[in-house]
């Protein structure tokens, strides 16, 4: 079956936009480059590498849990000798898969190394129940990000590195100042962040890059929060005509780029900011304006304005966009549907009563579908002229 892309090339082949020897290249390297898509290799269930996770994830639980409960009946020393064995035998086990098999078996040799990390954390933690070291949450933490990603660096495992960033995050959440990016403490958590990103490209690891940008990530969420909180009250202290405004501004732009990426698309992809802009984008922010609206209703801009509005913005996106963005159609049909329900709630019972409420809602759809029926009949002998001409 052909493509919309093959379809679309063909149309502009009939249509004289391009000629057949253009159009004929244009398909060969759209067909082409499907078929190589189509014979990529699908990945291979391997049922050693699910076995490998669960027996991981079993044996640490098990380790833990049989030291938690004969913690107590060990004697010390060799509480410390035991939870030394555990981490060695991971990280060697993990070193030996790597070297017996030159990193063939990923899954198993990770498996080796979460063994080891789990005995480090839980260890650890109790050692130091056991000597009543002193320190909290942060402090330990710090310390685990620090022993975890010490070991990643050195045996180049996933998992640990994971662990470490994930530590990092919670000891900077931890501190004092978690909010201020003005600290050492901070630019010692960036750094470790940075540190994993490069240890992930080091090793072509994927998802080390994306959990060490998602641990830097979480750490700027109290300093987002700051943020906010003070345009938050900045905002509050806005007279109301100013909010209103800010809104509807934001409305009327979001229309703009709805209807400007249907007359002309690409057009504004010169424009400085705008290289990209997505249908998607203005119909979010158009949402969010008319969330805002409908919150700020009051004596400036009441209810029974605001309420048409955001109809009138649904049927618009739909008539721009709903043929070619199936997000648009189905989340205008919600804010059309949604809308509705809730002036009904709001207006029936002091305005217009259930049967006027509903008759004016179709009355104005009526009008509606008739002028959009009118436009695009002008638009069909326009194209048709334009065409033949």
């Amino acid at each position: 079956m052909a493509s919309y892309l093959e379809n679309q090339i063909k149309d502009w082949q009939r249509r004289g936009v391009v000629s057949d020897d253009v159009a004929q290249t244009l398909l060969d390297d759209v067909r082409g480059s499907l078929s190589v898509a189509t014979e990529r290799p699908a990945r291979r269930f391997s049922f050693l590498r699910i076995v490998a996770g669960f027996a991981a994830l079993s044996f640490a639980a098990a380790i833990l849990m049989f030291i938690s409960a004969n913690w107590e009946a060990i004697p010390r020393l060799a509480r410390v000798a035991g939870v030394m064995v555990l981490i060695g035998a991971g990280l060697v086990g993990g070193a030996v898969v790597r070297l017996r098999d030159h990193g063939r078996h990923l899954r198993l040799e990770e498996a080796f190394y979460f063994v080891g990390g789990a005995a480090y954390v839980g260890g650890v933690a109790l050692v130091g129940q056991m000597y009543h070291l002193p320190g909290d949450v942060g402090q330990a933490m710090l310390g685990f990000a620090a022993g975890l990603g010490l070991a990643a660096l050195c045996v180049r495992s996933h998992v640990l590195a994971l662990f470490a960033l994930g530590a990092a995050a919670w000891w900077y959440l931890e501190t004092p100042e978690p909010d201020n990016l003005l600290t050492p403490v901070f630019a010692g958590f960036a750094l470790f962040c940075a540190a994993g990103y490069g240890l992930g490209t080091l090793m072509a690891a994927r998802w080390v890059r994306w959990a060490a940008i998602a641990a830097f990530v979480v750490g700027l969420l109290p300093f987002a929060g700051a943020v906010i909180e003070a345009v938050i009250d900045a905002y509050d202290g806005l007279p109301d005509a100013i909010r209103l405004a800010i809104w509807l501004i934001a409305l009327a732009l979001a229309v703009a780029v709805l209807w400007a990426e249907r007359v002309a698309p690409g057009r504004l992809r010169g424009v400085p900011g705008l290289r990209r802009p997505r249908a998607g984008a203005a119909f979010g922010l158009g949402v969010f304006a008319l969330f805002a609206l409908h919150t700020e209703a009051g004596d400036l801009l009441p209810l029974i304005v605001v309420g048409p509005m955001t109809l009138a913005f649904a049927l618009f996106a739909l008539f721009a966009h709903g043929a070619r963005s199936r997000p648009i159609r189905y989340a205008g049909y919600v804010l059309f549907v949604g809308e509705t329900l809730f002036l009904y709630a709001e207006t029936v019972a002091t305005l217009l009563g259930t049967a006027g409420f509903f008759f004016a809602v179709g009355l104005t759809l009526t009008a509606i579908a008739l002028v959009i029926y009118v436009a695009e009949r002008r638009f069909r002998s326009a194209r048709r002229e334009h065409d033949h001409g």
